[in-house]
């Protein structure tokens, strides 16, 4: 066999290879997103409150079809940023630990790093993991890794002047 076919066989091996390995993380991902931290129906949601250390209190609620901001202030809710905060409830779960296979404390859970109460639901926010920067969730005593993409929305700074009419910052 010529160098140059046993080159152009080599390329497409490897080419296939990578082709399964893509098909098989498309097909875990979508597996992921099967189990969702919660089976809250967002649509359905009528209070919101979220409360982090070093934070304010965000106290929502659902009046009329809109949301309303309780606390820190009343004024309308940015919906946008409301339902960001909800979808934090169907977020997809990488792994879910047993309460008794994680000590609380040691994955920032004891006391938790942020609290989001959804009508009746608690889900306590700890700390992230290392290697894959999954954040620690709690949900009726169960610990989840999530992938953490919503820190920013549970640990912002409020804008007291952003109600639900006010026009977008650039």
């Amino acid at each position: 066999m010529k160098r140059r076919t046993r080159t152009l066989l080599f390329l497409l091996a490897a080419t296939a290879l990578l082709g399964a390995a893509v098909v098989a993380e498309l097909r875990h991902e979508r597996m992921l997103a099967r189990d969702p931290l919660t089976t809250i129906d967002i649509t359905a949601v009528r209070r919101l409150e979220l409360r982090c250390i070093g934070c304010t209190t965000r106290r929502f609620e659902k009046v009329d079809g809109h949301w309303l901001m309780l606390a820190p202030q009343e004024q309308p809710a940015d919906e946008a940023q409301v339902a960001k905060l909800l979808a934090i409830a169907n977020a997809p779960v990488r792994f879910r630990h047993a309460p008794r296979d994680l000590e609380p404390g040691q994955v920032g859970l004891d006391p938790p790093q942020a609290t989001l109460v959804i009508d009746t639901t608690t889900i306590m926010f700890g700390t992230t993991d290392a290697i894959r920067n999954d954040r620690y969730v709690s949900v009726e005593g169960a610990i989840a890794l999530v992938p953490d993409n919503f820190s920013a929305r549970l640990f912002e700074p409020i804008d007291l002047g952003k109600g639900a009419n006010s026009a977008p910052s650039p």
